[in-house]
């Protein structure tokens, strides 16, 4: 190596070998946390090739199914898409349905119901994100007078009073 000065340093040998030492455990190191990386990679696959496998049985099974019983079942289990996906009309006719079955679940209710009710009463799966559009859902339907929430964030039907004497 050339100094500073415009001299010849000469490395010796040993400090060459630190240099190369520190690099191979560095390396090493890195190629250790790989390993470990692929391992915990591999185990998601696992857990994805199982559950593709299940999903795959699912949809045989709900295949084979009889034509009335799976058109039931998705009518059952229909969601609003997002307003994007839907024309004008579409949008408004879906999001109505949707409140009208909304509204068939709380009738089946005697008194105030959580959220979390109404989505499994939808035979929806309970998520976060099921949830939060039902109480969307409701909340609106509460601001247009047909549904009442309580401040422990209950909901339930507006009930219609019968005229005085009669």
């Amino acid at each position: 190596m050339i100094g500073w000065r415009g001299e010849v340093d000469r490395v010796g040998c040993d400090e060459v070998l630190v240099l190369l030492r520190e690099h191979e455990a560095a390396c090493c190191g890195e190629a250790e946390r790989l390993r470990g990386e692929a391992e915990r990679i591999a185990g998601l696959l696992r857990v994805c090739e199982e559950e593709l496998a299940r999903l795959s049985t699912a949809v045989q099974v709900v295949g084979e199914l009889p034509a009335v019983q799976t058109s039931a079942v998705s009518a059952r289990l229909q969601v609003p898409a997002p307003r994007g996906e839907l024309a004008g009309g579409q949008a408004a006719e879906v999001a109505a349905s949707f409140t009208e079955r909304v509204l068939g679940v709380l009738a089946g209710y005697a008194g105030p119901v959580r959220c979390r009710q109404v989505v499994e009463g939808l035979g929806l799966e309970a998520t976060a994100r099921n949830v939060e559009r039902v109480r969307h859902q409701l909340k609106k339907t509460a601001a247009a007078g047909r549904v009442v929430q309580t401040p422990g964030g209950l909901f339930t039907l507006t009930r219609v009073r019968a005229p005085a004497g009669g």
